[in-house]
């Protein structure tokens, strides 16, 4: 069973359209939302300005408890404008702000949405900068997102007891696995030699 639209199901059958790589943050007092194009693009109610999205990123991950990681790359040179809150993201405390990742199918060769192909929400996880070596007279400044996904579980133990919505939530609505659980185990650890 196919959870894309009629639309858009229609549109890939075609075999020829546009796709248009969005993405939103919501900071603390601020969304803002970048594309890869090269104008700004509005798109349900909120305007996506251009430039400064590069890369959407790749995922890396690995076996066992390791969370899945994205790391999505920005230009990080400097602009005036004002509604660009990447551009001046550490005013903001990004730390687990919530971050969507859309790729929407168009009509090819006009600005005409027919539908999205798939939205993703993460957390973001950290922000690095990249300064690039001179290469002629140039050098790039980039900005990589770390982003993962959202929930506490997703990142490991933090050592807190989980509430039992939580649980639910992350896992099955009808676990009760946490209902009777009062304390996190915890097992000493001993240093040095230990005589016995």
């Amino acid at each position: 069973m196919s959870m894309l639209s009629p639309e858009v199901e229609d549109l890939i059958e075609s075999g020829e359209f546009a796709l248009l790589d969005l993405i939103r943050f919501d900071l603390p007092g601020k969304t803002v939302g970048y594309h890869r194009g090269g104008r700004k693009f509005t798109y349900n109610g909120l305007l996506y300005l251009p430039n400064r999205y590069l890369q959407p990123g790749d995922l890396v991950s690995a076996v066992g408890v390791a969370v899945t990681t994205r790391t999505v790359v920005f230009s990080n040179i400097p602009v005036t404008d004002p509604e660009d809150a990447v551009a001046r993201i550490e005013e903001f405390n990004y730390q687990n702000a919530p971050v969507i990742i859309t790729s929407l199918a168009g009509a090819p060769n006009s600005s005409t949405v027919v539908g999205v192909l798939v939205s993703t929400i993460y957390e973001i996880d950290q922000v690095r900068y990249n300064e690039g070596a001179v290469s002629g007279s140039e050098r790039t400044l980039t900005m990589m997102i770390d982003l993962q996904p959202p929930g506490r579980s997703a990142r490991g133990s933090t050592g807190v007891k989980r509430s039992q919505a939580e649980q639910q939530f992350d896992n099955d609505p009808a676990d009760t696995g946490l209902e009777l659980v009062a304390t996190n185990a915890t097992i000493p650890e001993e240093w040095g030699q230990v005589s016995r």
